[in-house]
């Protein structure tokens, strides 16, 4: 069980995030604040998505499962020319010109599914993703 100091550590840093209130109206002000946060660290987060609840569980649920798979499977969905996939441990370096190492993280990039043959099929940003067998 985590002590009362832990938890005000960790309220302490989510509540240093920036928040972006997707029902917020104003969405200049919306906007400043996004641009801000990436500009700062990069980080922040969103309420009022309109994204349920249990679909977000879901979600996680699925996430663990497949990065707790041993990584041959996980291998067998490596990340392909159009950057959908697999990324192992330390595989992408983001700041090359301080990095002598890749990232200390794993990842799994998918986007909006696009179809193999459509008319923009040479463009990552609407490729077809991998997925691994289910199971």
């Amino acid at each position: 069980m985590e002590n009362k100091n832990q938890v005000e550590a960790s309220i302490l840093e989510v509540s240093t995030l920036t928040c972006i209130d997707l029902a917020d109206p104003d969405l200049h002000q919306s906007a400043v604040l996004l641009k801000q946060a990436c500009s700062d660290t990069g980080f922040f987060y969103v309420i009022n998505d309109g994204i349920r609840e249990e679909l977000n569980d879901q979600a996680f649920e699925q996430s663990k499962k497949f990065f707790a798979l041993p990584l041959e499977e996980k291998m067998k969905v490596l990340r392909n020319e159009m950057f959908r996939g697999y990324a192992p441990l330390c595989d992408q370096l983001l700041d090359p010109k301080n990095q002598v190492r890749g990232d200390y993280k794993e990842g799994f990039t998918i986007g909006t599914e696009g179809p193999k043959n459509g008319p923009h099929r040479d463009n990552p940003l609407y490729s077809p993703n991998i997925w691994p067998n289910p199971g």
